[in-house]
């Protein structure tokens, strides 16, 4: 995934694995360079500049390069805000937020400056017409992807108006939006398929739990050449398993495919151990990724099917 020209002060505190603070005082020491937004003050440190700290201090980006992209939804309507949200619940990459009205969506925008902006004609305080308008007016907004929903069937209109494509409201495909949106955002369909067929081949509820584990992260190519580490098992199917709060020994994951070698040595799961490919990566105040196994003995699949009775 293509990591974005600048990102917030949390989001670089994220890929780095460093605290936002500390992501604060290096931009205004100036070993991170970037802007401030004109209205908020906000820093936003640019991508150029998290590489070259990256190179310098020889830590890995391309992994941990998981910034969410963000998606701000201007709309009264809480139930359209829900449906849109769940085309898109198992996609990790993806963060929806809610705000009510036309004026929250400028000062929301201006503030957070969001990946893409969903709008509703239907905002209640400023026509969602000006509202476009508006943000084109503006240098720092004025190339912000912008969908609108319209209850007209001219969706055409939508452009018009500045956004980058329109749909009809309460009557649009699905898959058009989820398309759309995708491209907006410069993000591949291919993650979510990944996770949409780990959750068919798991097929058994997950469970949940909260056992310590010992890791390995090994590049696919070179199997023997494996990193220490450790993670907590949150939860566990007969497909894989969700690791939280993941800590290498080097602090790095490869810039090349790897996968995960775990081992758990706690009831229910005593003596046992997987190998499992990464299908999610999720980095936010700490890593933690899906997984699915990939081998699998007979014994430790008895162990997991044990956990169900």
């Amino acid at each position: 995934m293509t990591m974005k020209n600048f990102l917030t002060t949390g989001e670089a505190a994220a890929v780095l694995n460093i605290s936002r603070s500390t992501i604060s005082r290096k931009f205004d020491r100036g070993v991170f360079q970037g802007k401030k937004n004109p209205i908020t003050g906000e820093r936003m440190v640019s991508r150029e500049s998290l590489e070259g700290f990256a190179k310098q201090f020889n830590l890995q980006l391309n992994a941990l390069a998981m910034a969410r992209k963000k998606v701000l939804v201007g709309t009264p309507e809480e139930d359209f805000f829900v449906s849109l949200q769940k085309l898109f619940a198992e996609d990790e990459r993806i963060q929806m937020e809610r705000v009510a009205f036309g004026g929250d969506v400028l000062i929301g925008s201006s503030k957070e400056h969001p990946d893409l902006l969903v709008l509703d004609e239907d905002l209640p305080d400023i026509a969602c017409a000006e509202v476009i308008r508006s943000l084109r007016r503006m240098e720092d907004l004025k190339e912000v992807k912008i969908l609108c929903f319209t209850k007209s069937r001219n969706a055409k209109r939508c452009v018009e108006w500045g956004a980058d494509e329109g749909f009809t409201k309460g009557d649009f495909d699905e898959e058009s939006f989820r398309q759309n949106l995708y491209s907006l955002l410069d993000v591949s369909k291919e993650s979510t398929e990944t996770e949409r067929t780990f959750e068919h081949q798991r097929r058994w509820p997950r469970i949940n739990v909260s056992l310590p584990a010992k890791l390995s992260v090994y590049p696919v190519d070179t199997p023997y050449r494996r990193d220490p580490g450790e993670a907590t098992v949150e939860n566990v199917s007969m497909g894989g398993m969700f690791l939280s709060g993941i800590k290498l020994e080097k602090g790095v994951l490869p810039g090349e495919a790897f996968r995960f070698l775990l081992e758990v040595d706690h009831p229910p799961l005593k003596n046992w151990r997987a190998h499992c490919r990464v299908v999610r990566l999720q980095a936010d105040e700490s890593l933690g990724a899906g997984v699915q196994f990939v081998r699998l003995s007979k014994a430790n699949r008895q162990l997991i099917a044990g956990m169900y009775k």
